[in-house]
């Protein structure tokens, strides 16, 4: 019997010290991939380190009347990449809203390649590019903003206009306009008297608590004398390019002259109006019309009553429609991918009559839209009087009320925080930091 137990204690032991050589050798193994793995990796950082040491880092500054395309043949960069470009950024930045004095950089590499690009439109928000082997990956960078809410309460004075006093006390000169425009569609401030009031609600985006980024007009109410009361709510779509946001009455009416209809359901301009660098070419032409970038087989509408006297198609502008209106000016409407009414065709205001598409000379969907004046001559259609609908109706009037709720709510929350007169004027402001 201890024979036996001595033999089962021999093999226990060589059993155990089998196993763990099998433990050390694998750890060894462990170990040495490890090594391997991160040589690999110091090898790869130190040539990427060696590549991006070599890429010559180039910037332009946008100028008057500039678009992406001027700005990047004055960076000498090529016409494939130039397109690339473009089309990586036109979803995600509004290349028809550049400022003069905005900056953009590209990293190029040792063949003349863009590897990196950058664009900053604030200094709270960058957008970047970077090189993949389809073209380029876009990312963008939000860095933290305060925003900040704004009540600001007074009333005209003898010879003073509203939109002097808003500009007086500082509010930015776009929201300004904004106030103005829509509340002279109820006012009439020719007949606006002394002691009329005001209430105005604002919203702002500030980086670093005090660099203004962007702003909009929640809510603008006029009481006067003699022009009675009239307010104005901003009315925003799940969608932020929808035609639809805008400013309404409580009523869900559109505070905005009468004005054509939105050829789509949303806008985002990818080329405007004028002379630019051609995105095919490379050439310096005019481009007689707004692009409007949308993805293919969007609803293209009419936008407003006529008929149609060109639907075709040529190598240049694709499948087109043209319309005659009532005072004898033409609406055009190009790159379509279908035509959906006929020469003579009869057609309403906001009728379909197509979808976006990118037959002809083109470098992705989009919807040219142009417009000829009585004489035949091409304008520039950024000049006419838009809307997305006389009045909201559905499930937009059922979101609208409860924006309208939620936005007294604000102005009532907002008017609990202290007062403070604003620039030597009787105009006071209560402010709310909301993150």
């Amino acid at each position: 019997m201890s024979r036996i137990f001595l033999l089962l204690c021999v093999v226990a032991i060589a059993l155990t010290g089998c196993n763990e050589q099998k433990k050390i050798d694998a750890l060894t193994q462990e170990n040495a991939r490890l090594v391997a793995a991160a040589d690999s990796l110091k090898a790869l950082i130190s040539k990427a380190q060696g590549e991006t040491s070599k890429w010559l880092v180039k910037n332009d500054t946008v100028r008057a009347g500039d678009g992406l395309f001027q700005v990047l043949y004055r960076m000498n960069i090529n016409e494939k990449e130039r397109g690339k470009i473009v089309l990586a950024l036109q979803d995600s930045v509004e290349l028809a809203a550049l400022r003069v004095g905005q900056v953009f950089y590209a990293a190029l590499d040792t063949a003349g390649d863009v590897q990196r690009f950058r664009f900053a439109p604030n200094p709270a928000t960058v957008h970047m590019l970077s090189k993949v082997d389809s073209g380029f990956a876009y990312s963008r960078i939000d860095k933290p903003v305060t925003i900040r809410q704004s009540v600001f309460e007074g009333a005209l004075e003898n010879g003073s206009t509203l939109s002097g006093i808003l500009h007086k006390v500082g509010i930015p000169g776009r929201m300004v306009g904004v106030v103005s425009a829509v509340l002279q569609c109820k006012v009439s401030f020719q007949l606006a008297r002394p002691g009329d009031k005001f209430r105005i609600l604002l919203e702002e985006k500030f980086y670093q608590d005090s660099i203004w980024i962007s702003g909009k007009v929640l809510y603008a109410e006029f009481n006067g004398h003699t022009v009675g009361h009239h307010e104005a709510f901003r009315y925003e779509d799940p969608d932020p390019k929808s035609t639809f946001n805008a400013h309404y009455t409580e009523k869900g009416e559109a505070l905005i002259f009468e004005g054509l209809r939105y050829p789509l359901d949303r806008l985002h301009i990818t080329s405007p109006y004028g002379a630019r660098i051609h995105p095919i070419t490379g050439r310096r032409t005019v481009h007689h019309g707004i692009d409007y970038g949308s993805p293919k087989g969007s609803p293209v509408y009419a936008v407003a009553a006529g008929v149609v006297t060109v639907s075709g198609y040529d190598d240049l502008s694709g499948n087109k429609i043209a319309i005659r209106h009532r005072d004898n000016t033409e609406s055009w409407y190009m790159h379509l991918s279908v035509r959906g009414v006929n020469v003579g065709t009869k057609v309403a205001p906001r009728q379909v009559i197509g979808r976006v598409g990118s037959t002809g000379r083109s470098t992705g969907p989009h919807l040219h839209l142009g417009f000829k004046d009585n004489r035949g001559n091409w304008m520039n259609p950024a000049k006419k009087t838009m809307i997305a609908t006389p009045k909201l109706e559905g499930n937009r009037m059922a979101r609208l009320k409860k924006q309208v709720a939620d936005i007294r709510k604000e102005i009532e929350l907002t008017l609990a925080s202290p007062a403070v007169k604003v620039n030597d004027t009787d105009v006071m402001v209560r402010m709310r930091v909301l993150k």
